[in-house]
């Protein structure tokens, strides 16, 4: 089987049509869709339907694409511990972040990495926590930085820090006047979506008071930690954030930091790897930067 073949296939799957494909391989539509076609012919099945402008892969396409995935990671698997053993830390690292790490925690080790290791190039995927988990786990992302424990037995997890969750006001909130868990559940809130880390840790810490989140009267739902900024600042109601992402809106008066007694929750983030996958030398050299001193 022709590799050139196989990498035009991959590339039309991916992105579910010839042109696409084409650009990514610097190729033109037509030499893709021959690419294509002969290896139809070579194995005596139709791999995709084209419908118009639209293409849908077969079942068969997924069979041979689930392949054609494993075939690439290994070739560049062994290319990689090859120029390793040259000295040489080379290769793409992809990288899944939920919301707090892929924008306040992983840019650092991201420049880091890269001035360690010129060669070698990190792609940064961004998703809530169960989307990121769910990534690794299917071998999607070579690894993840996530804000809940996914406790589950295809992953492996180790614990990188934690933070504090805050609750957040609009500006014009008198944050001195005495607070109590009875008088802000009555408030209008701005929470985090399902699936979210920070909505697990604001559920479990809820849970410890003897609280629970249906007590609240959600303004909005939203898909993101800046969402929740934005709409807190916005006057739309109160949020529970991370202290990495308030800290700069507290100092610039864009919103104000509420304190109650009785709340006072801490959140983890996790360093997550499919087990039993074999890492590239590339992997386990980011690995190691963000476990390093742990």
């Amino acid at each position: 089987m022709d590799f050139r073949k196989l990498q035009a296939f991959a590339k039309v799957y991916e992105n579910r049509g010839f042109s696409k494909a084409g650009a990514e391989l610097f190729l033109s539509q037509p030499t893709v869709s021959a690419h294509v076609a002969s290896l139809e012919e070579e194995l005596g099945v139709r791999l995709f339907d084209r419908l118009g402008r639209l293409v849908l892969p077969t079942r068969e396409a997924g069979i041979l694409y689930a392949a054609a995935r494993d075939v690439f990671a290994r070739l560049e698997a062994v290319t990689a511990e090859l120029q390793q053993s040259q000295g040489r830390i080379v290769g793409d690292v992809l990288v899944g972040g939920s919301t707090i790490p892929a924008h306040y925690i992983l840019p650092g080790h991201l420049a880091a990495f890269a001035r360690r290791y010129p060669e070698a190039h990190v792609r940064l995927h961004a998703g809530d926590t169960a989307v990121i988990a769910a990534q690794v786990a299917a071998g999607e992302l070579a690894l993840g930085v996530v804000g809940a424990d996914p406790e589950t037995p295809e992953l492996r997890t180790v614990p990188l820090l934690e933070d504090d969750l805050v609750v957040i006001a609009p500006p014009e909130t008198n944050s001195t006047a005495p607070l109590s868990w009875e008088r802000l559940a009555g408030q209008p809130w701005v929470l985090r979506e399902e699936g979210s880390g920070t909505r697990r840790a604001f559920q479990e810490a809820l849970r410890r008071m003897g609280r629970d989140l249906s007590e609240l009267r959600p303004s909005a739902v939203v898909d993101s930690t800046e969402a929740v900024l934005r709409c807190v600042r916005a006057g739309l109601g109160l949020g529970v954030v991370s202290r990495l992402a308030s800290t700069e809106g507290v100092r610039r008066n864009e919103f104000v930091e509420l304190v109650l007694p009785d709340f006072r929750p801490r959140r983890g983030f996790w360093l997550i790897t499919r087990t039993g996958r074999t890492l590239s030398p590339a992997e386990r050299a980011f690995i190691h930067l963000l476990t390093e001193g742990k």
